[in-house]
């Protein structure tokens, strides 16, 4: 199985989502020290690290040899001996010293073990050899790179198209119980973005995992997500969960409002349909309410094989991350489930091709934004929406389509529902610069510089006149992240500075607005 084709579920539980874990690079991590790839120490042997590795930057390996083992350090160090020779030829990373995989037997080796290793091969500082992120041990499943529970309870479910998915993002919302819990920060840093686990004994290993919701969510609050070995006061919903650790999806951080409870219901990213239901269901994704699936009654044809009920699910995800993305020019993307009590996702799991045909049509409503189609150089006009048809390894038209570029909106009925939508389009014959052939052209925008940056880089505009001007940073699925300028300047020359110190490695857009006119272009963090 690989894994590094599962993809960043942007879904929700209980309108947040669960973080998925940076890689890092490894050395002495310091005070958050730990086994981040390396080095060891440090406040309960976190993952401290020294860099963060995105996992498409890392090469695939299959290894095969002997383990050593160093007990000498505070936690174990793991290596592999590929020829023989009692020498270690890889540093293995297999994340902090108290994780373990949600699901099957894998377990670290014993000095001398025969093994083999698939996994993400990276240069180390672990004297001087060459480190590898495990994602499989002798064939068993240790973790996965995006690992994307993102909208479930945790676990582990298999990769791309074919694999598991949820646990049932949001099915157990009326079980929750509010807590308060204090303790200290342990911060995982070994996947995608940083996990959160909430040390309460003191012996240096999570009691709780920490659900503060999607990277790029910041509360209105200010508050701040927690440095490892802070020691902080967690109150929020306690779901015992099918992850190795109960979750609190957090409410108050330190007495800060974290997130607003009272806006959770039918934003939360999915709901019930039921078999016999009599009014139609309107499933919204999360932090994007114009993303809507619109379920009506009789949409269950009374197959042998359908369960009585299922939990429909709707996500946004980054483009980036779509599986089997082959040569589709894919700007915006969406993750639909529908699972069953027990977790089971109908459309990643059997032989229905990735996609579930209802006895009636469903509904859907697809938004993008403008920065979307800006940054990536789309032509509104060429716009096709397509699902993932796994039985012909394709991704096939969705039917009747409707564009309305004036609402940045396309609907569809159809009544196919499948697990992958994406929105593809062909490049603008214009280019990237919307201004160009414009009169009169009130600023220019250039490339930020350096680019790919970590973490600040510089961004030059002009002005050809006073105006009032708003410079903003989004995500690829148009999400804002940072206002970096909001005010009235006049005519002239401006560098500002942007630090992504908060943000996690991918690609970005600047948008600088001036009057009427709005200009896009892209940057990359990477760390």
């Amino acid at each position: 199985m690989k894994f590094l084709q599962r993809i960043l579920f942007l879904g929700v539980i209980i309108s947040l989502a669960l973080f998925a874990p940076a890689f890092a690079q490894g050395g002495h991590g310091g005070h958050g020290g730990g086994h981040g790839g390396g080095g060891h120490g440090g406040h309960g042997g976190g993952h401290g690290g020294n860099g963060h590795l995105p996992p498409d930057s890392l090469t695939l390996v299959t290894l095969s040899g002997t383990a050593i083992v160093d007990t000498s350090m505070m936690y174990p160090m793991y290596y592999l001996d590929e020829n023989g020779d009692g020498v270690e030829d890889y540093f293995l990373n297999f994340g902090p010293h108290w994780y373990q995989p949600d699901s099957g037997n894998a377990a670290r080796p014993n000095a001398g073990d025969a093994i083999t290793i698939y996994g993400g091969m990276y240069d180390s500082s672990m004297q001087n050899l060459p480190g590898v992120v495990v994602y499989e041990i002798n064939g068993e499943f240790w973790r996965d790179p995006y690992d994307p529970v993102w909208g479930h309870h945790g676990g582990h479910g298999g990769g791309g198209h074919g694999g598991g998915g949820h646990h049932g993002g949001g099915m157990h919302h009326d079980s929750l119980q509010v807590v308060t819990v204090s303790g200290v920060t342990l911060v995982d840093t070994t996947f995608m973005f940083n996990h959160y686990y909430l040390d309460e004994n003191g012996d240096a290993t999570p009691d709780y995992f920490l659900n503060f919701g999607p990277p790029w969510y910041d509360p209105p609050s200010g508050a701040t997500r927690p440095n490892e070995g802070d020691t902080i006061t967690v109150t929020g919903g306690l779901l015992d969960s099918m992850m190795t650790y109960p979750m609190i999806v957090v409410y108050e951080l330190n007495g800060q409002v974290w997130r607003d409870t009272t806006g959770m219901g039918h934003f939360d990213g999915g709901g019930w349909i039921h078999r016999n239901m009599n009014q139609a269901q309107h499933i919204r994704a999360p932090f994007d309410p114009e993303d809507w699936m619109h379920i009506n009654p009789g949409w269950h044809g009374g197959g042998m094989m359908m369960p009585e009920s299922l939990y429909c699910d709707m996500d946004e995800i980054f483009p980036e991350n779509v599986p089997d993305a082959q040569n589709e020019n894919i700007f915006a993307a969406y993750s639909i489930e529908l699972l069953d009590a027990n977790g089971n996702d109908y459309l990643r799991q059997g032989g229905m091709g990735g996609h579930m045909q209802f006895a009636n049509q469903v509904g859907y409503q697809l938004h993008y934004t403008d920065v979307q189609i800006q940054g990536f150089n789309i032509d509104e006009n060429s716009i096709t929406a397509k699902y993932w048809d796994a039985q012909t390894n394709r991704w096939a038209p969705l039917n009747n389509a409707v564009i309305d570029p004036a609402n940045n909106t396309i609907t569809v009925l159809d009544e196919n529902v499948s697990s992958y939508v994406i929105l593809t389009g062909s490049n603008s014959p214009l280019g990237l610069d919307p201004l160009a052939g414009e009169t009169p052209v009130q600023f220019t925008l250039k490339q930020n510089y350096p680019n790919p940056f970590n973490p600040s880089t510089t961004i030059e505009f002009s002005l050809l006149e006073n105006a009032h001007v708003r410079l903003t940073v989004y995500n690829v699925i148009g999400q804002k992240v940072a206002e970096v300028v909001n005010e009235f300047r006049t005519a002239g020359v401006y560098q500002v500075q942007f630090d992504g110190a908060t943000l996690p490695s991918g690609l970005y857009f600047y948008e600088l607005k001036v009057g009427n006119q709005t200009q896009v272009k892209k940057m990359s963090l990477n760390r």
